[in-house]
């Protein structure tokens, strides 16, 4: 046979490989990196919403553990009410929740937690021992009571007092 009769035909060159659509590997690829920045804004949001509330626990942990040291209840009362208008600062778009006082003060402490209010003997105590020495109180029920509001407390929907 003459390879001249043979039918054969010219090289053929496959199309150019397409950058769409993509293979199912990068659909993947695509999928886990939206996921992955999606968790992390929203982790971030949860972290920035409640680094108050975290700092507030690590501190009342701390001021505890000092009163159980030294049993002094007027530093016990000078800084849980240190640390509820820290509370109020950290958590108020004004500097003026932190400067309030009397009934506005307590009503301002409520919309911090209103799941876990403090009582009214909690309040009374907050504003009156920290500025009275031998003022008498019981130091077990108020560290209860702002254990329970300190782990609650949260951005109230309206911060102007």
């Amino acid at each position: 046979m003459d390879p001249a009769d043979i039918p054969l035909r010219d090289i053929h060159v496959p199309d150019p490989v397409s950058w769409w659509p993509l293979a199912t590997g990068w659909w993947v690829v695509i999928i886990l990196s939206v996921l992955a920045i999606v968790i992390a804004i929203a982790l971030v949001a949860w972290l920035k919403r409640h680094r108050v509330r975290r700092a507030a626990v690590r501190e009342f942990a701390a001021i505890e553990r000092r009163y159980r040291e030294h049993l002094d209840a007027h530093l016990l009362a000078r800084k849980l009410s240190q640390l509820a208008r820290r509370a109020a600062l950290g958590y108020g778009t004004e500097y003026q929740s932190a400067a309030l006082v009397g009934p506005a003060w307590n009503a301002y402490l409520d919309t911090l937690n209103a799941n876990s209010k403090l009582d009214d003997l909690a309040k009374a105590t907050l504003s009156k021992a920290p500025y009275r020495a031998n003022e008498s109180f019981d130091t077990e029920a108020l560290l209860a009571a702002f254990r329970a509001w300190v782990a609650g407390i949260h951005k109230p929907a309206s911060v102007a007092p």
